[in-house]
């Protein structure tokens, strides 16, 4: 057995046990929901989706979560909830994405 491949099969084992953080289940349904209609509704007014990735912000300081852990939760969910609803409009679901992004952002560091 190689140096490497025994190097590489520790990490691979230390990586295993890693816990990784992660948002409640009922604030990813949550979540899920709310975007998922904000998808099907791109247009409609964001004050009830802001308020809700304000939460999760709090929800992702309060269990330790850091920015990029959050931002990477928040597109894979968005990421797999477009696939399944295939939306019409291409650039706008990126403009809307982006827009939920700095929204979860500033939500994170604002306090």
């Amino acid at each position: 057995m190689s140096t490497l491949f025994a190097t590489s099969q520790r990490v691979g084992r230390t990586i295993a046990r890693l816990r990784v953080n992660s948002l409640s289940e009922s604030t990813m349904a949550e979540l899920r929901a709310a975007l998922t209609a904000h998808l099907q509704k791109p247009e409609a007014p964001m004050d009830e989706l802001s308020a809700l990735l304000q939460r999760v912000a709090r929800e992702a300081k309060d269990g330790s979560l850091r920015p990029e852990q959050l931002l990477l939760i928040f597109k894979q969910l968005w990421n797999s909830l477009a696939e399944s609803l295939r939306p019409q409009n291409p650039e706008q679901f990126e403009k809307v994405r982006e827009r939920l992004v700095t929204v979860c952002i500033k939500a994170y560091y604002a306090e």
